[in-house]
């Protein structure tokens, strides 16, 4: 993994254009666990938090819905193709 057009997935902080994996576990409840295209990250007051400004990469393509979530990066897992 980490070879060629692999995704790498790791825990970083996420950025425009990344895909993060929201979940419970990002201490984001009450949405069910589901891949999304960052559109903006921007850093809490909190560290090891952040504000995403994200797409569902199953709604891509269609007529998406830009959502908000506060996460936390320890439990937040990040796909990059870079």
């Amino acid at each position: 993994m980490g070879h060629g057009t692999h995704p790498v997935v790791r825990y970083s902080t996420p950025h425009a254009g990344d895909q993060v994996f929201i979940s419970p576990a990002a201490g984001v409840h009450g949405h069910g666990s589901f891949w999304a295209m960052v559109v903006t990250a921007t850093p809490a007051l909190v560290q090891g938090a952040m504000y995403l400004r994200v797409v569902p990469v199953d709604d891509i393509g269609g007529d998406p819905t830009v959502r908000t979530f506060y996460v936390r990066l320890a439990g937040l897992l990040t796909r990059s193709l870079s």
